[in-house]
């Protein structure tokens, strides 16, 4: 089974893409980390499960693209420690161009700190680096409101 999306219109009659049903549209996922190989792994691991990786190192960039098609990404991947803009900063500015973004920070902080930075900012969930590809689907999918999907 693939993660995929469908558009819906919200009642302000914008398109919204929420998780439906297979086979409909790949999940769009911005990948935002300033390590380049964890990038390409990522993208390398979720490509092959119904996702759509777009990688960048640099947040600021990164940014830009977002504030172009705020709407085109399902969910946003996020290191929370880089050195040109770090993962707070970033958030605050992904929320401010979509308030509607999912947004999970990928970090190799211990556990209590992720917790802590979910407190502080309402990101919607966290993956701790490294992790397993079963992992990130668990979360991804916990975050798009669907059930994980079987990796074989």
């Amino acid at each position: 089974m693939e993660f995929t999306a469908n558009r819906q219109t919200t009642a302000g009659g914008t398109e919204a893409r929420d998780a439906a049903t297979p086979g409909t549209q790949r999940i769009r996922v911005l990948a935002i980390d300033d390590n380049n190989d964890f990038l390409t792994l990522l993208k390398d691991l979720l490509e092959p499960h119904g996702f759509d990786v777009r990688p960048y190192t640099n947040p600021v960039k990164a940014l830009e693209i977002f504030q172009r098609d705020k709407d085109a990404f399902h969910v946003v991947l996020l290191d929370y420690y880089m050195p040109q803009l770090d993962g707070a900063k970033t958030f605050e500015w992904l929320r401010k161009l979509n308030p509607n973004v999912k947004v999970i920070v990928c970090s190799g902080a211990e556990e209590l700190r992720l917790r802590q930075m979910q407190v502080q900012h309402p990101i919607d969930g966290y993956i701790r680096k490294p992790f397993r590809v079963h992992e990130a689907l668990t979360v991804i999918s916990r975050v798009m409101g669907r059930q994980a999907t079987a990796v074989a």
